[in-house]
């Protein structure tokens, strides 16, 4: 799923499940490399205590997180980290975030001022 040609979710397709998973663990393993050179800011890679897990990417080198805790997922809130070395938090879920961008409730903090457009458009497949 796309939204706005910009952000990409990281969703498995049927039979492409290897794939979802190369993916993710090169997200994962971009994050181990920063950490490796001090560049994380303290943030870990999953399966880490409080590691973070790549859910989604932008299509100008954005990378989009779940911060995990001891909680559970119900807890856990999201992390941009901006191709500027930009690392924003939000306080929900996922799904409040879409739904807050895409609506202009949520500002675009690390992204570009512009995203998403006034119309935003999502993809799917």
């Amino acid at each position: 799923m796309t939204i706005d040609e910009f952000l990409a979710i990281l969703i498995p397709s049927p039979g492409g499940e290897r794939f979802f998973i190369s993916g993710v663990r090169r997200l994962l393993d971009l994050l181990r490399h920063r950490r490796d050179r001090g560049a994380s800011h303290g943030y870990v890679p999953y399966p880490e205590a409080h590691g973070l897990l790549p859910w989604g990417s932008s299509s100008e080198g954005d990378i989009f997180y779940w911060k995990t805790s001891d909680e559970g997922p119900d807890s856990w809130t999201i992390l941009v980290s901006g191709r500027n070395d930009d690392w924003c938090e939000f306080q929900g879920s996922l799904t409040e975030y879409l739904a807050g961008l895409v609506s202009g409730a949520v500002p675009p903090d690390g992204l570009p001022p512009d995203f998403p457009g006034r119309t935003p458009t999502v993809e799917v497949g």
